[in-house]
């Protein structure tokens, strides 16, 4: 995942001097964290933690075909047009996909809510920082609702999906982070959140759910998106 050329020593200097320079964006058991496995993203399989994957990016440590937020954005590019208003949830403390997607924008805007932003000040102008929750009730105008695992905010998505009549693609989540949302783990809040993202698409009218996955980028987590372009099937009995 790190680039070949960056060294143990280059990739520990980096890490450090990020962290020093942001030391107040993060809590002491963050940074500990952070340090203690900052070789992470050496391993040839391995998935990276969300809090240093962004950090990765931040610093283009990352090898542009492991880079997991460009696999994402060509996943979303494949599905749907960025084209337009987007609006994603749960951006993390850096709007790593979001700065990807504003970029490869030709019209339109990219307005990320994440309560753990680091920043609101961006220098594209067609990127919005929001540092709040997107909760179920709050009023948004958009084409396509964007999550990269949102853990906690997963049910909330298809929720936002369902009342605005959204098209959305979400990447289901990694980690503990499942216990903030449910009790329910591994499978069992997988099946969860499918019922969830299934119901959204029946009572929204959204056409049918798809999946698919990121196995080349070493996750093992789904990815869901609406279909308009299929209709649903009905069994008559």
């Amino acid at each position: 995942m790190i680039k070949k050329e960056i060294s143990m020593l280059e990739l520990h200097y980096q890490v450090l001097k990020f962290l020093k320079e942001h030391k107040e964006d993060y809590t002491e058991e963050e940074k500990k964290m952070i340090l203690k496995n900052y070789a992470w993203g050496k391993k040839e399989k391995a998935l990276v933690p969300d809090i240093l994957r962004q950090i990765y990016d931040e610093l283009d440590l990352l090898s542009p075909d492991k880079n997991i937020y460009l696999g994402f954005l060509k996943l979303i590019e494949k599905n749907f047009s960025i084209n337009g208003n987007l609006v994603e949830l749960g951006g993390g403390r850096i709007p790593s996909l979001a700065k990807k997607i504003a970029l490869q924008q030709k019209n339109g805007t990219i307005t990320v809510y994440d309560d753990k932003l680091i920043t609101t000040s961006v220098e594209q102008e067609n990127l919005i920082l929001k540092k709040e929750r997107l909760k179920s009730d709050t009023e948004i105008n958009a084409d396509l609702l964007v999550a990269f695992m949102p853990c906690e905010g997963t049910k909330t998505a298809f929720s936002i999906a369902k009342k605005n009549n959204l098209d959305f693609i979400v990447a289901f989540c990694e980690g503990s982070c499942h216990q903030e949302e449910t009790d329910l783990f591994g499978d069992d809040w997988e099946n969860d959140m499918l019922f969830e993202a299934r119901k959204a698409v029946r009572e929204g009218n959204l056409g049918t759910l798809e999946m698919t996955n990121m196995e080349e980028y070493n996750n093992p987590y789904l990815v869901v998106y609406n279909n308009r372009n299929k209709i649903p099937h009905v069994n008559h009995k």
